[in-house]
């Protein structure tokens, strides 16, 4: 179940995460379908591997 922001524009939910290049917001991940541990391991992941993509 996600959790609302003060901010109509933003949902906070376990496996979502922001993705910056250079301090600035390029963009999102999110992953569902598993249990919020295996949906932030994987998103973790994916982020770390952008991350290592972008330096």
């Amino acid at each position: 179940m996600a959790i609302q922001s003060n901010d109509p524009k933003i949902t906070l939910v376990a496996g979502g995460y922001p993705l910056f290049v250079n301090g600035k917001i390029a963009g999102g991940i999110g992953v569902g379908g598993g249990t919020e541990e295996q949906d932030c391991e994987i998103a973790q992941y994916v982020l770390e591997v952008f991350e290592n993509s972008v330096k």
